[in-house]
């Protein structure tokens, strides 16, 4: 019995070490993998996911409103619209050619508090990061192209959900830089045990400004600012495995109050190499 237990606890710390042993570069091959097998992903040239979004204010008394979503992709091209039922905020349109981008103004030619994130960080746009595996143009897919580095960053456990309840799950932390550089910290959460793509976290952190004496510096911090994007509910569609539920979680802190947003996304259509028009990325 004794030999069995010896044997049995071997066999789990080979197991712990070949895990820890997996580089960055090792679990990326494997996160491309789980989406699908090389054959099916060459087979999409576009793709479009449709579902119902719910958004709120939060620490507003759940001011916000439901309303649809699109995400729709080809090559690096990107389209992410959402439409409400909210007077001052109707219509969300984030859109990249593939080499430009283009934000919709929601009202008084004033952007979203998302739009205006994305406007002022655009790396996330350009690198493929916005939408993670719902976009033809995943960064982590397009590596050699865009010659971003990444590296590991160790492994957290992080909530996500299955079905309508939120698990803990293990996960790999990968660190994404552009090759340009960037101020804003990028982690990407990848399933240790599936190797599917659970979050995308955007750090970035904003020094405080010099006031006019030394006592109106004191009084001033560091803000942050946090777009959380995580992706949940992986299912088969068309051979690819893709998540149907899809949050995004907005924080910005200010120098007197702390705003927080959140969308919340369900897709209930996906479709593939459509015919699509010319104008759909269009940003000019």
């Amino acid at each position: 019995m004794k030999i069995i237990i010896l044997v049995f606890a071997f066999l789990l710390s080979v197991s712990d070490i070949t895990a820890q042993k997996l580089t960055a570069d090792e679990i990326v091959k494997k996160h491309i993998e789980a989406i699908g097998t090389s054959d099916e992903i060459a087979k999409i040239k576009n793709q479009t996911a449709f579902g119902n979004v719910s958004f709120t204010v939060l620490r507003a008394g759940g001011v916000g409103g439901d309303g649809k979503i699109v995400i729709s992709s080809e090559a690096r091209k990107f389209l992410l619209g959402m439409s409400f039922q909210i007077p001052n905020y109707r219509l969300e349109t984030i859109v990249f050619d593939g080499k430009d981008y283009k934000i919709s103004y929601v009202m008084n030619n004033a952007r979203s508090q998302l739009g205006n994130y994305i406007f002022r960080y655009s790396e996330i746009l350009k690198e493929g990061l916005l939408g993670g595996v719902l976009s033809t143009g995943w960064a982590l897919r397009r590596l050699s192209e865009t010659g971003a580095k990444i590296r590991l960053d160790g492994t957290k456990k992080i909530k996500s959900e299955t079905g309508d309840s939120e698990t803990e799950r293990d996960v790999y932390v990968i660190n994404y830089v552009p090759k340009s550089g960037s101020d804003t910290e990028v982690r990407i959460f990848i399933d240790k045990e599936n190797f599917q793509h659970l979050r995308t976290e955007y750090r970035r952190i904003i020094s405080a400004l010099q006031g006019a004496t030394p006592d109106a510096s004191a009084s001033r911090r560091e803000r942050r600012e946090i777009l959380i994007e995580d992706f949940s509910n992986f299912k088969l569609v068309n051979n690819l495995n893709l998540p149907q539920k899809y949050k995004i979680y907005l924080m910005i802190e200010g120098q007197s109050q702390t705003l927080e947003y959140e969308w919340k996304a369900v897709f209930s259509n996906f479709y593939f190499n459509q015919q699509f028009d010319p104008d759909s990325f269009k940003v000019k």
